[in-house]
């Protein structure tokens, strides 16, 4: 029964050092993955996904650091058999959207005008949702800047509105005096337009057409984007050219 016993015990710690050590690999893995992404990365959508991943590898650490250094962990039980419940359909995102109409919105712009999208029918409207603290978001800017200077293609009917995520006006203003933007950014403060938009990252590119129906949707931004996002306005202003707002 000695003999039982101090072989349980032993068996026990060497248990829980080697679960200390896999939860601390866990936790820089993680970490590092999750940086490397999505802070480093002007391709991935910015998303608190991020940060969820670190709070719970963090988590797994610190329980096993207590267990490790605490008191005995109950005795081993045999596990129950179960069946697992099948994993829940993802979120749905902006992507969704694509071929229904564009959720109404009005909001006021950063320099005190209000906008609103249906006042907009007949014209191709470009949605940017982004923020001043997201890398892939300013990657995009540029780009986004050519198009909503783009006189050729603002005569064919082209509009840009570039909907901030949640900031404050001497935030973004500072930021757009820094880079000399000067698109319209309409102020989304409450992240309802977000929530209209189903936007789960940022940045999140919305074509809506002249007749008011999403075209097209894009998110995150990488090499091939620009010239995606070009071929998706093209198209949309090319439909019912026509009848292109005088």
């Amino acid at each position: 029964m000695a003999i039982r016993s101090q072989f349980s015990t032993a068996d026990n710690e060497a248990g829980r050092r080697l679960t200390t050590h896999a939860a601390t690999k866990v936790f820089y893995v993680a970490s590092y993955a999750s940086y490397d992404a999505g802070m480093r990365s002007n391709t991935l959508p910015c998303s608190r996904g991020i940060l969820a991943i670190l709070s719970i590898s963090f988590l797994i650490t610190f329980s096993s650091w207590s267990i490790a250094g605490g008191a005995e962990p109950p005795p081993t039980t045999r596990p129950a058999l179960i069946t697992p419940h099948p994993a829940p359909p993802a979120a749905p995102d902006t992507t969704t959207l694509v071929g229904k109409p564009a959720p109404e919105f009005s909001l006021p712009t950063l320099d005190k005008h209000q906008v609103k999208l249906a006042g907009q029918k007949g014209k191709v409207v470009m949605l940017d949702f982004w923020a001043t603290w997201c890398p892939p978001c300013r990657a995009s800017l540029p780009h986004v800047q050519h198009l909503a200077s783009d006189q050729e293609r603002l005569k064919k009917g082209l509009v840009v509105w570039v909907v901030n995520d949640k900031e404050d006006e001497p935030t973004v203003q500072k930021f757009l005096k820094e880079n000399s933007y000067g698109f319209t950014v309409p102020m989304d403060t409450t992240a309802a337009v977000l929530k209209q938009y189903l936007v789960r990252g940022i940045p999140t590119t919305v074509i809506v057409g002249r007749g008011g129906v999403i075209k097209k949707v894009f998110i995150g931004y990488g090499p091939d984007t620009a010239p995606q996002i070009d071929k998706a306005v093209d198209e949309a202003l090319a439909e019912g050219s026509t009848a292109a707002a005088n």
